[in-house]
């Protein structure tokens, strides 16, 4: 097996992880870390999310029920100090 071809900044030394077969580098030094070509990256950047955590349809319903919270919590504030204090 071929060695990974990174050298550290610090000593100069080579790593010392073996080399992801095609790349000529380890895991931790950018094998497999991404598209290679232009057409890469923008295929990339279609391909459809894993999880959608963070789509603009579900910041919007974040959003959403945040300001739905921050409501509630004024008329519940109100309702208290109206109930306790007048």
């Amino acid at each position: 097996m071929q060695r990974c071809k990174a050298k550290s900044k610090r000593s100069g030394e080579q790593c010392k992880n073996y080399a992801i077969k095609g790349y000529g580098v380890c895991r931790m030094h950018g094998a497999h870390g991404g598209p290679k070509t232009r057409e890469g990256y923008f295929a990339c950047k279609k391909a459809p999310h894993k999880h959608g955590l963070y789509s603009y349809e579900a910041l919007q319903d974040l959003k959403e029920c945040s300001n739905l919270i921050k409501q509630n919590r004024c008329t519940i504030r109100e309702k208290f100090m109206k109930e306790n204090y007048s």
